[in-house]
């Protein structure tokens, strides 16, 4: 037997999602400006990899919201949100 089912978010899976997205937004945005700080090459090697996992996650609930034809949230942007060329505020260390 072959039945396709249709079940709409609920408004909490639809909170998690968005709680999620703007996370991750906000986490990429800061490990932008970590990256362009650190001078430590293993440190750069490490958040690289966070960004890509914040962008990974960013791109999968994008797809969600997508296939539920629900509006994508207005997330934290590097262009907007941070400055990437202000002055160090931590250490390496903190990084």
């Amino acid at each position: 037997m072959n039945s396709e089912h249709n079940i709409r978010l609920t408004s909490a899976e639809i909170a998690q999602l968005w709680t999620g997205y703007m996370n991750n937004s906000m986490s990429k945005c800061e490990l932008m400006y970590f990256k362009e700080k650190t001078q430590d090459e293993e440190i750069r090697n490490v958040i690289s990899f966070a960004i890509s996992i914040s962008e990974k996650m960013l791109q999968n609930i994008k797809g969600i919201y997508i296939k539920e034809n629900h509006p994508i949230p207005v997330a934290f942007s590097e262009n907007e949100d941070v400055n990437i060329n202000a002055p160090a505020l931590y250490s390496d260390t903190f990084f």
